[in-house]
């Protein structure tokens, strides 16, 4: 029979919930030996991450790119509203018939100056007169995006209109390619190794102990390697000793 849990019982569950840290859920996994059951262990674990947005994403970097280009509120100017055009494309795949109302409110937060009717003229010359679904390089024309601009802000979702999306595929690789080249290299670098420079420097191909001695590499190599007095090397003439 099921135990029945007092009231305040429920509430201290209700609390420990509450205390948990936000992106954790907590699995509950019982504890057997054969068939008797000994009790249950509780093991916290991160919750997976929620379901991408594409309209939400697309959104959060028409802002950063407004803030980066004119701060927290867009000037009045004759190309202004197109970002309540991007916006009103946006929304009308994500919202369908409620995207209106979407697009009142962020034109309120971001263009306060223009007018209701100007805001709902434009939604319709977009949505109804003139509507296409914008892909990532036809909002990076229509933002007049660079991909200078856009690396910089580390716009990921919207394309650029001087470089196509080929061209960014092979740049993006190539800076994959320069980061794991420059992270294996602090590897080598922490692990001891010595770089191509140090190398050479210390190289028996630079210091030619074996002139000092007036033999042959062979030779010296046959000898045991014998490591030439500092003096005597500062002393030696390479010419008179190749000679």
């Amino acid at each position: 029979m099921a135990r029945l849990m007092c009231p305040d019982e429920t509430a201290q569950k209700r609390a420990a919930k509450a205390d948990r840290p936000e992106g954790l859920a907590r699995d509950v996994t019982a504890i057997k030996i054969g068939d008797c059951l000994i009790g249950y262990k509780a093991v916290q674990r991160r919750m997976r991450a929620s379901r991408w947005n594409h309209f939400r994403g697309r959104m959060r970097e028409i802002e950063k790119l407004i803030r980066h280009r004119h701060g927290e509120i867009v000037p009045e100017a004759d190309d202004a509203l197109i970002y309540v055009e991007v916006i009103a494309g946006l929304a009308l795949v994500e919202f369908k018939e409620e995207f209106v109302e979407v697009v009142l409110g962020w034109a309120a937060r971001w263009l306060p100056w223009a007018g209701k009717a100007d805001i709902e003229e434009l939604i319709y010359e977009r949505t109804k007169v003139r509507f296409s679904d914008l892909s990532a390089d036809a909002l990076g024309h229509a933002l007049h995006l660079s991909y200078a601009e856009r690396s910089a802000l580390d716009i990921r979702t919207i394309g650029a209109f001087d470089v196509p999306k080929r061209m960014r595929a092979k740049l993006q690789k190539e800076k994959r390619r320069q980061r794991d080249r420059s992270r294996k290299e602090e590897q080598r670098r922490a692990a001891g190794a010595l770089s191509r420079a140090d190398y050479l420097a210390n190289s028996l191909s630079t210091a030619r102990p074996w002139e000092a001695f007036g033999i042959s590499r062979r030779t010296w190599e046959r000898r045991g390697k014998p490591i030439p007095d500092p003096a005597t090397i500062s002393d030696c003439d390479p010419i008179s000793l190749a000679a």
